[in-house]
């Protein structure tokens, strides 16, 4: 078996699997099984005792799982969520993360990261990176993110966490996605206002524009997708929930959420479900999109210029 470096640096670097622990890996059949196997096979090198299942395909970022699965989730030392929709913004990951699981989230993961991409970084640069823009923004109050293609928003955070996801969950309760490579938080209630040009959300589309006011998408332009799921969902799946910076320098745009929003010099939006950061917006649904040359200023301090860090 032709195991791709990128499973090695998950298994050792990343989650630092030991021998004799529990480990779970979730997919289902929308995935490569390829990429399942391969960290499989490496916990079960690392000496792990390693369960791999498979599940019933989620519609949608944020779904919970089976009870049966979220009861599973509860009962090992580490666990890899390769899945075709993301298990990170939900009540079943939480809660075995307090029952002492850390845990990867690899929502919609491909063989190029694992092979060519940010799941081939050296991890300890990444956490660097993170520090580094962790510290220029953790006590920032106004924000302002602009492109050349339109973007043009004003808001305000530090009443949520900021969150490193640097890519090394070595203690229970850990919690992060692989790859990794971002400095997130949810910006505050009511602060975001503007216009958002989103060139990349997933299989919603490119170049999706909203319409924000205090925090609430009023209108959509460019996806009649998204918008038929959030009218389903209701109001509460049209709160700006995240704002995150990329920090991975071997990421690279390939039109998948998660390596995309690793990407260094990229930032990102999510709207939906913000509990994670600490919020009260609860809602089945979290969905990223990703601004690839983003001009940044933090009180009136330029730290990302056109897609390069300053």
């Amino acid at each position: 078996m032709n195991i791709p470096r990128g499973a090695y640096v998950a298994v050792k670097q990343c989650m630092k699997i030991k021998k004799g622990e529990k480990v779970l890996i979730i997919t289902d059949q929308k995935m490569n099984q390829f990429l399942s196997k391969s960290i499989e096979y490496v916990c079960k090198q690392q000496g792990a005792k390693t369960s791999l299942v498979n599940i019933k395909p989620l519609e949608r970022n944020g779904q919970e799982p089976e009870n049966e699965i979220a009861k599973l989730m509860r009962e090992f030392d580490a666990e890899f969520l390769i899945t075709s929709k993301s298990l990170s913004h939900t009540k079943a990951r939480k809660k075995a993360c307090e029952s002492g699981a850390r845990i990867a989230s690899m929502p919609g993961i491909t063989e190029f990261s694992f092979t060519k991409g940010g799941l081939t970084a050296n991890y300890n640069k990444v956490k660097k990176l993170c520090l580094k823009m962790f510290f220029e923004i953790k006590k920032a109050k106004k924000l302002e993110l602009k492109s050349s293609n339109g973007t043009d928003i004003i808001f305000e955070i530090g009443d949520y966490a900021l969150d490193i996801d640097e890519g090394l969950y070595h203690k229970p309760g850990d919690f992060g996605n692989l790859p990794a490579g971002e400095v997130s938080t949810s910006p505050n209630d009511f602060s975001v206002n503007g216009k958002l040009v989103i060139d990349k959300m997933g299989r919603f589309g490119e170049n999706i524009i909203f319409e924000i006011k205090d925090s609430f998408v009023e209108k959509i332009k460019g996806s009649k997708i998204l918008e038929e799921e959030i009218e389903i969902l209701g109001n509460k799946a049209r709160i700006i929930a995240e704002f995150g910076i990329g920090t991975n320098p071997k990421a690279k745009i390939i039109g998948n959420i998660l390596e995309d929003e690793k990407v260094l010099g990229t930032v990102h939006m999510a709207i939906g479900n913000n509990t994670s950061y600490g919020g009260k917006n609860d809602v089945q649904f979290h969905q990223d999109g990703i601004i690839f040359k983003p001009h940044l200023i933090v009180d009136q301090k330029v730290l990302i210029k056109n897609g390069e860090w300053v």
